[in-house]
């Protein structure tokens, strides 16, 4: 019921209340202890009455902090409508100085002889000088419960941004893996155009293993990272098509080390690194064509290596400034979902070939 009106629990403030009771008591008994009178030092009056003080706070803090809007001053707000706060402060001072004084003489007369009535003056008196104190008080609370909104608040909008930048780095690494679509596609089906009028049946199968191919690809499409045994097990379907092209002159090496096989990476990365080695380094060959791709694990990062044997003294392109539309979509996919954090580099292969090596954090799958 408390945290209702407030956002921390009734015991916390009662625990906050009496630790600055401890206080003012310890300040009220030093005196006392460092002159040798501690003989003369009234504990009933001195506890009661500090404890009476601050656990009428804890009472009150609710309204307090409910209408906290009413009692602080407010830059850029009307000076009368800054004066009703200062006013509304005084007030509240004024009733918790009278209400906790007059708890504190009820409670501590049941406990020892006390004249109330001769009394008067000096209760009065004492009312007036904590009504000084409330106040005090009641500003230490409104900055506290200030500080705590504007934290509050803020961490809110934290939240929000990073909310924001989610949603927009999902947005643009969406971009990226549906331009690999059409681009994957035109190339697929330039591929079984070829074989149509060379051979009905192996364009007729690579239609059928086409067709699986982009189930697997929309089944997996909401995602942005997928496992490496998933990705792998794309890689294998999306080379069984290019098989039928190249029939025996394509072999294929993937080599990964087994702990690695819930690793994440990000989804369809390697398809159009091991599209452009088939594009690039074989379409003018008639030599056999072996494409290989290690994974394994380098220093707490995923470290991948794809390299063909297809040409001798390839281009190597300036990434991300120039390059095929495919290998400038790996690294900037890369880049939007790793920051400064990954490694995409080209090379050429000795003898010959082209090579292209990737590294990024690892991380495992919960699922796994």
């Amino acid at each position: 019921m408390y945290k209702k009106f407030v956002p921390f629990s009734f015991f916390a403030s009662v625990g906050g209340c009496a630790a600055v009771s401890a206080i003012f008591f310890l300040q009220a008994l030093i005196p006392y202890i460092s002159n040798n009178q501690l003989d003369n030092f009234n504990w009933l009056f001195e506890s009661l009455n500090i404890f009476m003080r601050y656990f009428l706070w804890a009472l009150i803090i609710p309204f307090v902090y409910r209408y906290l809007h009413l009692l602080l001053w407010q830059v850029g707000r009307a000076f009368t409508a800054n004066l009703y706060s200062i006013m509304n402060g005084i007030l509240v001072a004024m009733v918790h100085s009278i209400i906790s004084y007059w708890m504190f003489i009820g409670v501590y007369s049941t406990q020892s002889e006390m004249d109330i009535t001769a009394a008067m003056s000096h209760i009065m008196s004492a009312i007036y000088v904590g009504c000084v104190s409330s106040f005090v008080e009641l500003w230490v609370l409104l900055g506290l419960f200030s500080a705590m909104n504007y934290y509050k608040k803020y961490r809110q909008q934290m939240v929000m941004m990073a909310n924001q930048e989610k949603e927009l780095a999902n947005a643009k690494l969406t971009a990226f893996r549906m331009q690999l679509h059409p681009h994957f596609l035109f190339n697929s089906f330039n591929s079984v155009m070829s074989l149509i009028d060379i051979d009905k049946l192996q364009a007729k199968n690579m239609l059928a293993e086409l067709s699986i191919l982009m189930r697997r690809l929309l089944e997996s499409d909401r995602r942005h990272t997928v496992t490496v045994q998933d990705e792998i097990s794309f890689i294998r379907s999306y080379l069984e098509i290019e098989t039928l092209r190249f029939q025996d002159r394509l072999k294929i090496q993937i080599d990964i080390e087994k702990e690695l096989e819930d690793a994440l990476l990000p989804n369809l990365i390697l398809q159009p690194i091991v599209e452009n080695a088939i594009k690039h380094g074989f379409n003018q060959s008639t030599e056999e064509c072996k494409i290989s791709i290690e994974i394994k694990e380098n220093k707490e990062h995923l470290f991948i290596r794809v390299e063909d044997n297809g040409v001798e003294n390839p281009v190597i392109p300036k990434l991300p400034q120039s390059g095929g539309v495919g290998l400038q979509n790996v690294y900037r996919r890369l880049e939007q979902m790793f920051d400064t954090d990954f490694i995409f580099t080209v090379y050429a292969v000795n003898p010959k070939g082209f090579g292209v090596q990737l590294q990024m954090p690892l991380t495992r799958s919960s699922f796994s």
